[in-house]
């Protein structure tokens, strides 16, 4: 499957997800990007709904419709049930997840896109520094400098 055709598959009505097969077979760069640009249309798409519902009520539906569709994603891939440690700790991920979206989602709904999203997605920088602190990834000169970069882009646009 070609990965214009994960894209249109991604973008049907009705269709939560591509087929697992096929996502398999995309690189995670692709994934990544992929990633990107929708969840792009899709904070936009808050804005313009969080002019008219409150931000909690915008996150409730949008997170619960996901539930339901992932819920029918993973039915369709046949991921089996299970529960141990490490599906209880991500749902104490996902309690701390939804304390942070009510926080994003009212920052939204309250200021301008164009400082809300860079000031957000400056988080880039936290797992970054902790993967090559505590996982041993590479530290790069390269990589030092697009985290000094980001942060002062980040900066400049918010001014």
């Amino acid at each position: 499957m070609r990965n214009f055709e994960l894209f249109r598959y991604a973008l049907c009505a009705g269709r939560y997800a591509v087929s697992w097969k096929g996502s398999e077979k995309m690189d995670y760069l692709t994934l990544s990007l992929l990633s990107m640009v929708l969840i792009g249309f899709n904070t936009f798409a808050v804005k313009l709904v969080s002019h008219h519902l409150h931000p909690s009520i915008v996150l409730v539906t949008k997170f619960g419709v996901g539930f339901v569709g992932l819920l029918v994603y993973l039915h369709y891939v046949k991921v089996p049930f299970v529960f141990n440690k490490y599906v209880a700790y991500g749902c104490l991920v996902g309690l701390w997840w939804s304390g942070i979206m009510v926080l994003y989602y009212t920052a939204i709904a309250r200021g301008p896109l164009s400082v809300v999203i860079p000031i957000f997605n400056l988080n880039l920088v936290i797992p970054a520094i902790l993967g090559m602190l505590f996982l041993n990834e590479a530290v790069t000169v390269s990589k030092v400098l697009g985290l000094i970069f980001a942060t002062l882009a980040v900066l400049l646009l918010t001014r």
